[in-house]
């Protein structure tokens, strides 16, 4: 850090400053001492927020140097109360010119979280003296690591995004500073790395956490339990849906998966993902053959798909089955008695009202522990007489079993008068108007794996669309955004998002006006555009979209965001925006930050925005900008045109033309390498024997259907990981081709 720190006080104080301590040393050497001190200051603390000044024909100005948003903010809320307006100008959002040598060195060195302090005329001796106090209370204030620890909703909302957006490297540095918070505890901590690995699909080294074991045998999360059983589905039953082999699949499940993770067993949860549904009919069919109301239930899920169903028949064809009629409330009795508690359930809740009714179902939700159990429950205790509803509630057997339910449906209000959402709809609807709603984040991170995607219908996407597009109470505004990585993550389970493109289009806008994204939020703006355009939406829409975007730039310009201005670009190329405008100003708005940051742009950035500034002819800009390979400074060296000699790279994405691109890319700039692009809606032979042969397989995830996806995964040699693109676009392809080589 020290070699930066020199390098840019040599540029801050060099042409373009009439300030140093050299030049002060004799015309003012109490002004140069003091500027010692600040020098000193930054040197011993470079990653502080800290203030210096510049002269320039003799005008002052001051420039505050941060390295976070964070403490950019903290830096403008400090001196705007050390300065009132009457002496000088505070401008947060200044934008600093990279040709200034003197600006070009606060950009580099703050990477653009900088602000100015215009001194006002006469106003000069009040400035300096409010900045001494500043320092000196700047330096002599306790710097606390945990007192600058960021709220852990904001850190959590994050990781989700981080997770959603199948970024790595973002989610891990994100579950790092969680833990360092010191704000969850060991046991949550262990559930968020399940969550993790699920969410990048590394589900091997999932079921390899030595805290396996100690999760198994806990009440778990309803997400950190889907995650579970679709990492075992994943590596012990999935090869055997791809061969069309039912009796290898329950084989496996019985001489594997049930001896070696009993404890996942004990009840489904409420859990509406296939991979969830499909290893409890294998359940069924291997512990209780003759129980098939309940398979019939699990056959008639909304999310599986045809070819997901007709599996599971066959695998349900290889048992007999037994006529059997439990309709009386002994049978749900037995039923929990003997640890079905799913079972009990679907008796009891058609059973007549009764207290006998009201306390099995009250111990089939705390055991099953889902939205929908609890829900019953509640309902069957409201069925009862007062009397009866006090006596249950306020027994020593079913207080605490009762107060767990009523905590998770309604917070601190009565579960059995509480208005509980049972959909997305009415979850939005509660949380637009304004009711107490105290557990709407907890039942929105539920919803996730709880409720049917393909029950989600177009008019309910409609609906909620509506809803978001009402002037929402700033209560109702921060609700949804804090739910909206868990209302992300519930839509792409969806088969065909086509069909909630409305709804994309207001998320699309809502992630727009944030007034703070991260790196992965825009990364997940940038998927959910790409889909948006996939639907298909209207050219002034697109336009708009891109305006919006070179808008939202001036706000998050920074080199970490490169990778996503590429992508955005490369997204409304890729779907073909039939308003050349709108590339044309995303274009500008590249060519502009690559020459702003041209000393931290990557040298594959480089060469990814010519290959598609090329596509519109303006490849030539782009050389014209791109410095010679021996000035490009601290920039990570280039890839060698070797690294994929004698390889063969595999690409599955339903997005076409951006597999073409990123095979034409590849090809060009790698050596005696064989690109081949699989866009197959089903499984077939070549993308068998690719799954089967390839070195490195991407696979764009976002875009691919799941039934490809397990496919790929049954299929592909253990040692052999798939690795899987964060967007759309072909950068994204590439990008994931890149780092798999270089992992």
């Amino acid at each position: 850090m020290t070699a930066s720190v020199e390098m840019f006080l040599e540029g801050f104080f060099g042409e373009g400053n009439e300030l140093s301590t050299e030049t002060l040393a004799e015309a003012s050497p109490e002004l140069s001492a003091w500027l010692d001190e600040r020098t000193a200051a930054l040197r011993s603390s470079p990653t502080e927020a800290h203030v210096l000044p510049r002269r320039v024909h003799g005008v002052i100005k001051w420039y505050g140097l941060a390295h976070s948003n964070r403490q950019l903010r903290e830096l403008t809320q400090a001196l705007g109360a050390f300065m009132v307006p009457a002496y000088a100008r505070l401008d947060r959002r200044a934008t600093l010119n990279s040709a200034d040598p003197v600006e070009s060195a606060v950009l580099e060195f703050t990477a653009g979280y900088a602000l100015v302090v215009e001194v006002l005329a006469g106003q000069q001796q009040q400035v300096r003296r409010a900045l001494e106090l500043f320092s000196t209370l700047n330096q002599e204030r306790p710097h606390r690591e945990l007192a600058l620890s960021r709220p852990l909703g904001r850190l959590l909302r994050e990781f989700e995004m981080a997770v959603l957006a199948t970024s790595g490297e973002a989610s891990l540095d994100l579950l790092g500073e969680i833990e360092e918070s010191g704000q969850l505890s060991a046991q949550n901590l262990v559930f968020l790395r399940i969550r993790r690995l699920s969410g990048l699909r590394r589900f091997a080294d999932l079921l390899q956490l030595p805290e396996l074991a100690t999760v198994l045998a806990i009440r778990r999360p309803a997400r950190v339990s889907a995650s579970l059983l679709e990492a075992v589905y994943a590596t012990e039953i999935a090869e055997f849906e791809v061969k069309g082999d039912p009796s290898g699949a329950l084989k496996s499940f019985t001489d594997v998966v049930l001896r070696r993770y009993p404890a996942l067993f004990r009840s489904r949860h409420g859990l509406q993902t296939p991979a969830a549904i499909k290893i409890f009919v294998l359940h069924s069919v291997a512990v209780r053959p003759g129980d098939v109301e309940a398979r019939q239930q699990l056959l008639a899920a909304p999310d599986l798909r045809l070819e997901e169903r007709q599996f599971l028949q066959t695998v349900t064809d290889l048992v007999t089955p037994v006529a059997r009629t439990r309709l009386t409330m002994t049978d749900a009795s037995d039923a929990a008695r003997t640890g079905d508690f799913d079972g009990a359930l679907l008796i009891a809740r058609g059973q007549p009202a009764g207290v006998e009714r009201a306390e099995i179902l009250i111990r089939c939700a705390v055991e099953i522990d889902s939205l929908e159990a609890m829900s019953v429950a509640a309902g069957a205790v409201a069925d009862l007489p007062i009397d009866e509803r006090t006596g249950i509630t306020t027994s020593r057997w079913y207080e605490a079993p009762w107060g767990h339910i009523v905590s998770t449906l309604a917070g601190g209000e009565e579960a059995s008068t509480a208005k509980v959402p049972t959909s997305w709809p009415e979850w939005f609807q509660l949380v637009v108007s304004g009711e107490q709603f105290d557990n709407a984040q907890q039942i929105a991170e539920r919803a996730v794996v709880e409720w049917a995607a393909e029950s989600f219908s177009g008019d309910d996407s409609s609906e909620v669309a509506n809803l978001l597009s009402q002037d929402l109470n700033q209560s109702a505004a921060r609700l949804i955004k804090e739910s909206l990585p868990s209302f992300l993550q519930f839509l792409d389970r969806s088969q065909d998002l086509s069909r909630h493109r409305d709804l994309l289009d207001n998320i699309s806008t809502l992630l727009l006006i944030e007034e703070e994204l991260g790196v992965v939020d825009v990364q997940v703006l940038v998927d959910v555009v790409g889909t948006l355009l996939e639907a298909g939406i209207s050219p002034e829409r697109c336009r708009q979209i891109a305006e919006d975007f070179t808008g939202l730039w001036a706000r998050i310009d920074a080199p970490a965001q490169l990778d996503n201005a590429i992508d955005m670009f490369d997204t409304l190329l890729t779907f073909g925006s039939p308003d050349p405008s709108a590339l044309d100003s995303l274009l500008s708005l590249l060519l502009a930050a690559f020459q702003r940051w041209r000393r931290r742009v990557r040298p594959d950035q480089w060469a990814l925005l010519e290959d598609l500034a090329g596509e519109v002819g303006a490849e030539e800009a782009v050389r014209a900008l791109r410095p010679p390979m021996e000035d490009d400074g601290e920039s990570v060296t280039a890839p060698r045109r070797d690294i994929l000699a004698g390889k063969t790279v595999a690409i599955y994405t339903l997005t076409e033309p951006a597999g073409v691109r990123a095979r034409e890319f590849l090809l060009r700039s790698f050596d005696d390498v064989d690109v081949e692009v699989s866009h197959d809606h089903v499984a077939s032979d070549r993308l068998r024997a690719l799954a089967r042969a390839a070195d490195v397989f991407v696979v764009a995830t976002r875009s691919a259907k799941h039934a490809a996806t397990t496919f790929i995964e049954a299929e592909r040699p253990a040692e052999r990981p798939i690795h899987f693109a964060a967007g759309k676009g072909s950068a994204s392809l590439i990008r994931a081709v890149l780092s798999a080589v270089a992992s």
